[in-house]
Formats: C-alpha cells, structure tokens, sequence
C-alpha cells in the first residue's frame, strides 16, 4: 500500500505538470485574472484562481491554476497572496489585461452572521413562514412590487439556487428529476437568462415607482370588430403598452450612461465595432483607434500608425475578399478563424487587440465547476485532507483535458526529482 506522503508526492507532480501545460498554453501571453472563494466542507475558505488567455489556436481559455486556503480575506492579504502565486509560476503581472474578483460568498456569510446572532439575541424569531425575504414566492398579477421582489431575490439566491439544481441533477430520486434539474441548471447559466433577470428588476423597479399597474395583457373580449367601443379600447391598450416599454427602455440607458463612464463607453464602442457579426457591418476604425488609446504600454506611437495601416486593409481583406470571414458569430469566432486562415501574422496588431477584448472579465462557468468538484473531492469521509493534497487533486480533476494530455513520464520525471528517493520508478 502507498504510504500517504508518496501520495501527497504523487498528487503534487500531477498538479506541477498540468499546471505547466496550462502556462505553455499561455505562452507567456496577455491574459486575465479571476478569483473567487468558496468554503469547503470543513469551512476553510479556500481561493480559486482563475486565468483567461487566447491560445496559439484562437480559442478562449479559462483555466483553474490554483486553490489556496486563505485565513486572511483582507484585501492586502490577498493581494500578497495573487502576487506570490504569480511569481511563483513566472506571470509577469504587466501581462496582466483584465482582473475579476468576486466577493458575494463573503457577503452572504456576513449575512448568515448577523441573522445567526439576532436569533441567539431573540430579536428576530425562527419559524415557517418567518424572516423568509428571500423567499422565491408566486409574483402578484397586478402589482410590479411583488414581481421586483421576485426577480429580485431570484438575483440574490443564484448561487444557492444553482447549488441546489447541480445536487438535484446528481442525487435525485428518478432520471426525469434528474433530467429536469440539469435542464433548469444549463438555461439558467446562459447569457439570456442573466439579462432577462435584470432587464425585468429594472422594469419592475420603473413600474413601481412611477405607480404603473400591470395592465391586462389578454386581447379584450371582442364579440364583433364592428363594436367600435371595443376597438377603441383595444388601441388605447395598446398605445399604453408601447408608451410604458418606451419609458422603461428612456430610463434604462439614462441609468447605463450614468453607469459608464468616458473610457469605458470608449472601450465598449472600440469591441463592438471589431464584433463580426452581420459582414462587419459596426466596424469603425476611428472607434477603434480610440479603443487603443487605453492601452497606452502595448500600442506606443509607431504601432497606432502601423495599426491605422493595418486596419484599413484589414476590413477590405476580411469582409469584401475573404469569404472564409462571412459567417462569424463574434469575437471568438474571429479569433479562431484569423489563426486558421494566417491572417493574425498579416494583422498582428489587429489580432493583438482581439485578444485584449477577449480577454475583458466576464461571467463563467469556470468557479461553479471547481467548487462543484471541491465538494467531490473533500468530502465529509475525507474532510481531514490537507491543503496541499487538496489542491494537488483538484486542479489535474478540473483540467482533465489537459491532465490527459501529460505524458506519464513527465510525472514520473517531476515525481523524482522533488525529493530523493530510494527506488527509482
């Protein structure tokens, strides 16, 4: 039988290879940084870190490198702690275009804190039916307060909603439940939903302050078309909905330009006009060139002249030339298809600003899937497991693609030379 430190070993030479994989993907590109913390099963708080890079191929790739267990959440704490890691695997942080932390987990155990100690305190009272705000109750039919309140503690619980569902659709009682639950999980993880959630908040929000009832949306009983009253009032409904969606839709942009500042209204007009879609129908290169005046450490003086150059032959090459570039859905369509074709060598500042927009922090799947895994691994029979045997099995078990792609000879090599052993394998 394995002893537990040539285990430990073991685990460790498997993380120290995928993780080098993963940094030769990058090839000490730009990329992006995420971070976020969840509590695993013995409540240590553990970090996971997170990079976002475009590879030699065009793809997007968001890869876990690390989760480290972190007693002090102070803000100089972690960054001590993202620094040292990024020394450790040689990132220089001037490659660094795009950082994405996340501190809700940190918000809602404040939260649980303070509830926890009114109920000891005897200020609020447990019982069904009680202290139940974020509850996921049926919205009011005329009322948009109660449709807020809905939307709005659907926004609150996601977490805990999704956790619910990823347990659902590994522990439920017959396949249908199970089949349901990872329906539900995958629509409710799509861009679609998240914008519909907050798009709704928001008219709600509009709705109710401006004391609008939700009219009868159902066609009016119309026994005859001839009846002139019930046509008129069928228009009059009709004119009430189009004047409410524009004043919600008036309000909304007057709430994203105070949202967005100067640069970045710059920044998002300079990624829209490089998007594909529709033959490159938004492209502008003076948008774009004002895009490139954030980056002022990658694009000096010579290369925005040499960038206007490219530019102006890029936009001829891809769009009226080249028809391996009209049927591109966006920016990672483009990033790939540039690479396929060569063309990122033709337009190597073009390409180079595709990449720093692909790069912008967004949304992913990627934390969901390391903390799912988390619980999977250190679990209530193996909740004693140390940190590093921790990190050691979760990183290969997430980056299992690139976990399989490492020659066992490479682990066996790393396996030996961390310390001297008496056999050689």
């Amino acid at each position: 039988m394995t002893s537990p430190i040539i285990q430990k070993d073991i685990v460790t030479a498997c993380k120290i290879e995928t993780v080098k994989a993963i940094l030769e993907e990058l090839n000490g590109d730009y990329f992006a940084l995420l971070v976020d913390e969840s509590f695993d099963i013995s409540r240590n708080e553990q970090m996971a870190i997170v990079l976002r890079y475009v590879d030699r191929m065009g793809f997007v790739m968001v890869r876990l490198i690390d989760i480290i267990h972190i007693q002090d959440t102070s803000a100089l704490s972690l960054k001590e702690t993202i620094i040292n890691l990024l020394a450790q695997h040689s990132l220089s942080p001037s490659r660094m275009h795009g950082q994405c932390y996340d501190g809700a987990n940190n918000m809602q155990d404040s939260q649980k804190a303070a509830i926890q100690d009114a109920l000891d305190m005897g200020e609020l009272t447990a019982g069904r039916g009680l202290n139940q705000q974020l509850g996921l109750s049926r919205a009011c039919d005329t009322r948009w307060g109660s449709h807020y309140k809905s939307f709005n503690n659907f926004i609150l619980m996601f977490g805990s909603i999704v956790e619910v569902l990823e347990s659902l659709a590994l522990n439920a009682r017959s396949m249908v439940e199970r089949a349901k639950a990872m329906g539900h999980l995958e629509s409710y993880q799509t861009f679609e939903v998240a914008f519909m959630l907050h798009l709704m908040r928001d008219v709600s929000i509009f709705c109710t302050k401006h004391e609008i009832l939700i009219p009868n949306f159902e066609e009016p009983y119309v026994s005859s078309l001839r009846s002139r009253r019930r046509l008129a009032h069928y228009t009059v409904l009709h004119h009430y909905r189009v004047e409410v969606f524009c004043n919600i839709i008036d309000w909304q942009l007057q709430e994203l330009n105070n949202r967005f500042n100067e640069v970045s209204t710059a920044l998002l007009h300079g990624i829209a006009c490089l998007n594909p879609i529709n033959s490159f129908s938004s492209f502008d290169s003076k948008k774009i060139m004002r895009m490139t005046e954030l980056y002022p450490d990658d694009f000096d003086e010579f290369n925005m002249d040499t960038l206007e150059n490219q530019l102006a032959s890029y936009i001829v090459d891809v769009r009226d030339v080249d028809e391996r570039f009209s049927d591109l859905n966006g920016l990672c369509d483009l990033s790939k298809r540039l690479v396929q074709t060569k063309k990122h060598s033709n337009y190597p500042l073009v390409f180079r600003l595709v990449k720093l927009a692909l790069l912008l922090p967004v949304a992913t799947a990627s934390f969901e899937r390391a903390f799912s895994a988390m619980k999977f691994i250190k679990n209530d029979l193996r909740s004693q497991m140390s940190d590093d045997f921790f990190s050691g099995c979760l990183v290969p078990f997430v980056e299992k693609d690139v976990f399989d792609s490492i020659p066992n000879d490479a682990i066996i090599k790393t396996f030996q030379d961390m310390k001297p052993r008496r056999v050689q394998l």
